[in-house]
Formats: structure tokens, C-alpha cells, sequence
């Protein structure tokens, strides 16, 4: 009896050790096999699928250059390869003193590139990066910087929810945060009034508190609609906040109260001002600022916009417009107001504003356009194959509004827009073009042309403009629709070019942009593996297209930083 009560404990320690070492296999077998992360891509990156930024300068070897710690950081956040082509080079701003403005295409006698790339591993102990520290001087207009512009004539209303603005690490409130600061960590005078939908006091606490400490000031409230109902309370509340700010000591009244959507960007907030400047704030008026064609309908004949998502309204028509009976809060509309039924979806709250307000006032809707006019829109050729018409972010436009950038564009703009901080405002998304073929849309892209590039100019044709000189010729926008734009809203000497060019094209994509520690802004443009070309916006190589062609592909990453020095 004694040897089989010590034979099954025995046993029994034996099974208990096998179900142990078994556990311990299975769970090593699983860690092993987990499934790895994908690597992010360079579209993940332009929708702000990224984590926050971290001091590259400083963190791990102490000996190593500025260079490579940033050539590291952008290999590990945003998986390129571990082995790239390489170039890097200073770049300066070099002011117009005599203010000729911002042509649409900056010609540049020097070369882009005068050095080939160079061959980087990041394995390498001792790696050590080339940087050519002759500043390139770029010639840029004179223009204000974030901490130069006073926008306190503005207050603008958003309404959103609450997932959209958390999503993707704040990306939306990081945008904001360069056109409603002064670049520097305070407001640059701009009020904002958002109004979240579907949400809780907790949320709209920690909302206000997080755009505060973006230096925003912002007052943050909870939404009584949803969708268009949204926008119509978001009136309501921007009158009544409106007033209320304006009654504190101390306090001043609002010029210009807008309603945009939540991904709207406004890249020059100093011409902004300027522009809305022309429209006194004592009188009432209504302004829309559609970025791009797809801000604009055309119906039968007729060539529309409602404001593409972003409108304005002096304190004189804010104060009409929240009387009107179709834009009363729901709660006191009779039960004879109806909505059409294309008002039920919620999408289009400024062509709900459009209706109302040419119903029942007499006041028309200014246009201020940014990268389409649909009036310049014919001066464009149609019988040179080598243009790829309408280069919207690409056009040397420098624009009032950006709309939809993340989705229709994969651009993260307050990354393009952070060199600004070094150059001021209007040299965001400004063309260059070099001597050695390459081309820099400043904050955007940058491309070579191996096969050469021509720019042809398209307002100084005379057959196309004795054509628009015809009545029957003009366009004929929608009713009550006035647009307030022209050629020195485009160009410095009245002269819209476009890029030309046969054969190959490689282009560099803005991939991440940071400030160092002097002011300099680091701006880093990849070219990933695998080739592929990018045909315009909407990234795709015309049906039939015999003249541009396919890049060839490459078995690594290549990137280009350019230095901005303040």
C-alpha cells in the first residue's frame, strides 16, 4: 500500500510537470507567432495614422548626427525601408522686397540637385549622412507668419462628434491647431465655437480643454441636432455666444462669423483676413469659399457653389439669417416648414443656408475661389498632350481654403503647413521650378522630369480669350451668385502656367515635416519602392495615354530633406 500511494503521487507531480511544460509551450508558440503589425504605408502617414511626435534630436545615441536620428525616426514610424537613397539639403527663403507678389510658377537658374543620391543603411555604426549646407535661396513673397497675423474679427463655428476628434490621435484638432494659433503656443485672435454631436458634458470638457491647450481659444458645447440640425443650432448659438463675448469687459464684437466644415484648412489666414476686409462688417453680407472643383455643381446651364463648406456672415446677416422661418431651430418650426427631401440626409447644410437665404433675402453669395474658377477653368489647353489639366494642390495656387485634403488629397496639411513657420505664409504650396528639371510644390510634392519639363502659360492666348470675350462663351453661374476673383488672386504677373512634360516623372511625396530646435523646419519627401507614377490629383495615368511613362521600379525607399532655415 505504502509503494502505490508514492507511485501515484509520483504520477500525479509527473502530470501536473507535463501540463505545465505544455502551457508554457503552447504560450511561447503563440508569442512567437503573433501576427506582426503591418508596415505603415506613406498614405497611412498622410491621414495622420501616426503616433505623436518625439524629440528625434535627442533620444537614444548622443553621438549620432541630427541626420540619421531623423532618418531613423521616419524608418521606424513609417516603415521604410531599412536601406535608402538618400539627399538631403539647406534651403532658404529669399524675400521679394519690391512686393511683386507670388507668380504661378517661381523659376530658378540654379540646380535642385547637383550631387547624385547616396546609398544609407541605418544598420551602419557609424553611419553618417551628406548634407549640402549651401543654403538654396528661393525667392518668396513677402508674407506674414503665423505670429504676425490678427484674425480677432473671426469666430468660427464647427460641429462634429466626438469620435471624429479623437480619431487618428487628434489629427483634426492638430490641424486647426495651425491656422487658429499663432504658431507659437497662443491664439493668433480667432475665436472657435464647436458643438458636439451625440456626446456628454465629460467629452465636451475634455474636448475644450485639449484645444486650450493647443493654444485655441476655443468654448466648446453640446449639439441639439445631428447632421444638417446640427449647422442650424450651430447659427443659433453662434449668435447667442456672439453677443455674450461681446458683452464682457474687455470684450469686442466678432466682424465675420463663419460655419465650416470639420475638415476644412485655411493655409493663409493673413489673406483670408484681407479678402473678408472688402466686405464691411456693418452691412450684411455672405461669403463662400469653395476650394476646388469639387465644391462646385452644375445644374443644366447653370454653374453653382453653396460655399463648400465654408461660409461667412457679417454680425448684419447673422443677425437676419437665425429670423429666417427655414433656418429656425426645429423645435419652433410650424408644422407647415418642411425640409426637402435632399435635406434629410444631413451632408449639405450650406445649400439648406443657400436656399433659405435667396429665398428670402436679396443678398447674393460672394465667391472667393481658390484652386477652381470655372471662369478660368476654359483658359486652359486642350491640344497639348503633355498637360494633365487642372494640377489643383500642384497649380501654384495660393489658396483661401483647403476641403476634404485627407480624403480626396491623402494629405496631412498641417504637416505641409508647419513651413510656413520659416518662410511665411505664401510659400505654402509654391512651385519652383530648377534648372536640372525637378520641381518642388513646397509642402506638397517634389518631381523630376529625367526627359525634360516645359511650363506653358495659358492666359496670354489671345484665341481663348477673344473666345471668353464672347457672350455666348461666358459662364453662366447660378442665381444670385457673385465671384469675387481674379488673376491677382493667381499670380504676380497675371500669367497662369501650367507643367508640360513627355516621358518619365518621379515623384516625392511630403512625408513628415518637423521644427527643430532653431526654427528650422525639417521636411522629408519619400519615393517609395515599387515605382508607380502620380498623373495629376487623382493619382492615375489617363485612359489611352501614349506620352507619360511608367517609372521604373526600385527595390528601396529614396527620400529628400530639405532644411528650412528661418
Amino acid at each position: 500500500m505504502p509503494r502505490l500511494i508514492v507511485s501515484y503521487g509520483r504520477v500525479k507531480v509527473i502530470r501536473l510537470a507535463v501540463v505545465a511544460v505544455v502551457l508554457c509551450t503552447v504560450l511561447l508558440t503563440l508569442l512567437h507567432h503573433r501576427r506582426q503589425p503591418r508596415e505603415p504605408s506613406i498614405y497611412d502617414y498622410t491621414e495622420g495614422r501616426t503616433s505623436p511626435w518625439r524629440d528625434w534630436k535627442n533620444k537614444q545615441n548622443a553621438t549620432r548626427t541630427a541626420e540619421v536620428n531623423f532618418l531613423d525616426h521616419l524608418i521606424k514610424k513609417h516603415g521604410l525601408t531599412s536601406e535608402v537613397t538618400w539627399s538631403a539639403r539647406v534651403v532658404q527663403a529669399k524675400y521679394d522686397a519690391a512686393g511683386h507678389g507670388r507668380p504661378s510658377m517661381t523659376d530658378v537658374a540654379g540646380k535642385f540637385m547637383p550631387k547624385s543620391f547616396a546609398n544609407a543603411r541605418i544598420q551602419d555604426e557609424h553611419l553618417k549622412l551628406g548634407v549640402d549646407r549651401t543654403a538654396l535661396k528661393l525667392p518668396v513673397a513677402s508674407g506674414v507668419k503665423g505670429n504676425e497675423v490678427d484674425a480677432s474679427a473671426l469666430l468660427f463655428g464647427i460641429s462634429t462628434t466626438y469620435s471624429r476628434l479623437i480619431y487618428l490621435d487628434s489629427s483634426l484638432m492638430r490641424d486647426w491647431e495651425r491656422w487658429l494659433t499663432d504658431g507659437t503656443g497662443g491664439s493668433n485672435g480667432a475665436s472657435l465655437l464647436l458643438t458636439l454631436q451625440k456626446s456628454n458634458k465629460q467629452e465636451a470638457d475634455w474636448v475644450e480643454e485639449k484645444l486650450r491647450s493647443l493654444g485655441i481659444d476655443a468654448t466648446v458645447l453640446l449639439s441639439e441636432g445631428t447632421g444638417e440640425s446640427a449647422y442650424v443650432d450651430l447659427l443659433h448659438k453662434l449668435k447667442s455666444h456672439s453677443t455674450s463675448q461681446a458683452q464682457k469687459e474687455g470684450g469686442s464684437a466678432k466682424s465675420y462669423i463663419a460655419l465650416v466644415d470639420d475638415d476644412i484648412f485655411f493655409p493663409s489666414m493673413g489673406k483670408l483676413v484681407q479678402k473678408l476686409s472688402k466686405f464691411s462688417p456693418d452691412k450684411e453680407h455672405y461669403v463662400g469659399a469653395p476650394s476646388e472643383r469639387s465644391d462646385w455643381v452644375i445644374e443644366g446651364d447653370k454653374t453653382l457653389t453653396y460655399g463648400g463648406g465654408a461660409v461667412f456672415l457679417t454680425a448684419p446677416m447673422l443677425e437676419q439669417v437665425t429670423q429666417l422661418p427655414c433656418l429656425t431651430k426645429p423645435e419652433k418650426r410650424g408644422e407647415d416648414i418642411t425640409e426637402p427631401e435632399s435635406h434629410q440626409t444631413g451632408e449639405q447644410w450650406d445649400l439648406l443656408l443657400y436656399e433659405c437665404i435667396t429665398k428670402h433675402t436679396s443678398t447674393d453669395l460672394h465667391v472667393l475661389p481658390s484652386f477652381y474658377n470655372p471662369e478660368e477653368e476654359q483658359l486652359y489647353s486642350d491640344h497639348d498632350r503633355r498637360i494633365l489639366v487642372n494640377e489643383g494642390y500642384a497649380s501654384g495656387t495660393q489658396p483661401l481654403t483647403l476641403h476634404h485634403y485627407k480624403n480626396l488629397h491623402r494629405f496631412e496639411a498641417g504637416k505641409g503647413h508647419l513651413v510656413t513657420s520659416a518662410c511665411g505664409e505664401a510659400c505654402f504650396l509654391q512651385r519652383f521650378r530648377f534648372r536640372d528639371d525637378w520641381i518642388l510644390v513646397n509642402g506638397y510634392t517634389l518631381s523630376h522630369y529625367p526627359d525634360g519639363v516645359d511650363t506653358i502659360s495659358l492666359k496670354k492666348e489671345p484665341k481663348k480669350q477673344k473666345q471668353l470675350d464672347d457672350d455666348d462663351q461666358k459662364v453662366v453661374f447660378g442665381r444670385r451668385i457673385v465671384v469675387d476673383g481674379g488673376a491677382d488672386d493667381r499670380s504676380a504677373d497675371d500669367d497662369v502656367k501650367v507643367v508640360a512634360w513627355a516621358g518619365r516623372k518621379r515623384t516625392w511625396r511630403l512625408l513628415d515635416a518637423r521644427a527643430g530646435e532653431g526654427g528650422e523646419i525639417w521636411q522629408a519627401y519619400v519615393k517609395r519602392r515599387g515605382g508607380g507614377n502620380s498623373f495629376g490629383e487623382v493619382d492615375d495615368r489617363p485612359k489611352g495615354d501614349a506620352v507619360h511613362a511608367e517609372e521604373e521600379k526600385t527595390d528601396k525607399d529614396s527620400v529628400v530633406v530639405l532644411i528650412w532655415k528661418p
